[in-house]
């Protein structure tokens, strides 16, 4: 089973409209709603895919239960801690010209007790896990130390780690040496406030992870190429060009692809391939983290990979 683990979750509404005028009352043409947050979408693609998994993190009040009703609806096996906070809500205005607007509430505050009885249920959930994924940002100070206390847990108990973060959440997890780390180049740049504007420097920052004795990295970039790194060498990985229609989530399906691909028994380099595939089939359509697995295959022929002859 691989358990995903979502400090900052969020009730994500889309608004379909013909355009967005500011200073007038408007009718929407269509509203959808989705349980948001990077773990919460790592789970949901995994089970698309076929994989064991369980959603777990942070919800509370209403829109913490319809949170619930969605991952129900989508037959997202989870098990939150309930906050007395309410969880937060993000409205993307849709408009039919392909212009998108995001509105983002701020996140919730989470309790030091509730905190503790988030790694307390993971702790317990690391006997039947294969690998723990610490996914996204963390919403308080109270929080930060979540992600870095669970990847030294697992790490004592011989259970696989991904950390994707970034700030105070992914500084501290980075130190307890997680299995496999998916920074953003930006996220990373600002968090260990590092330019990254040449191979070189990327280079770097490859080789630091590494000489921590992380296993794989994998730096992605949005459109640009993605570079990855483990013990058997370096890749850069170029996507074809596609017509966008909704970026959200293609990291978080990278790393259900890596994890798919890895519990099969694959190498690093397919798994990264067919992760690469995942992400470039959620990026062509609105919904996120729903990709099959015929979407991705249609994919993989055309993810081009290279060995980097770094020494």
């Amino acid at each position: 089973m691989i358990a995903t683990v979502t400090l900052n979750a969020m009730l994500d509404k889309t608004v379909r409209l013909k355009s967005l005028r500011r200073g007038t009352i408007q009718r929407a043409a269509e509203m959808s709603m989705v349980a948001g947050g990077k773990g919460i979408n790592v789970a949901r693609q995994l089970t698309v895919l076929g994989a064991a998994t369980v959603a777990t993190g942070f919800v509370g009040g209403e829109t913490g239960a319809m949170i619930r009703k969605s991952l129900d609806a989508d037959r997202v096996p989870h098990d939150f801690v309930e906050t007395e906070t309410l969880t937060r809500e993000g409205v993307t205005y849709r408009e039919d010209n392909g212009m998108v607007t995001s509105v983002f509430e701020p996140p919730a505050s989470v309790a030091p007790r509730e905190a503790e009885q988030l790694i307390s249920k993971v702790t317990g959930m690391m006997a039947k896990s294969s690998w723990i994924v610490c996914s996204g940002s963390s919403p308080c100070a109270d929080s930060d130390d979540v992600f870095c206390v669970l990847v030294s847990k697992a790490r004592q108990m011989g259970r696989k780690t991904v950390l994707d973060s970034y700030g105070p959440a992914l500084k501290r997890g980075w130190k307890e040496v997680p299995t496999l780390v998916k920074p953003n180049r930006q996220e990373y740049a600002a968090t260990f406030a590092s330019n990254l504007r040449g191979i070189r420097s990327i280079r770097m920052a490859l080789d630091e992870a590494l000489n921590l004795g992380i296993e794989y990295v994998v730096m992605t970039d949005g459109p640009g190429p993605t570079f990855a790194a483990s013990r058997d060498g370096y890749w850069k990985v170029q996507s074809p060009r596609i017509r966008t229609v909704n970026p959200v989530g293609s990291g978080d399906v990278m790393i259900a692809g890596v994890l798919y691909g890895l519990e099969q028994g694959w190498d690093f380099v397919r798994s990264l391939v067919f992760a690469s595939a995942a992400g470039v089939a959620n990026a062509q359509v609105w919904d996120v983290a729903r990709c099959t697995l015929e979407d991705i295959a249609n994919i993989e022929a055309s993810i081009n990979v290279e060995k980097l002859a770094w020494s």
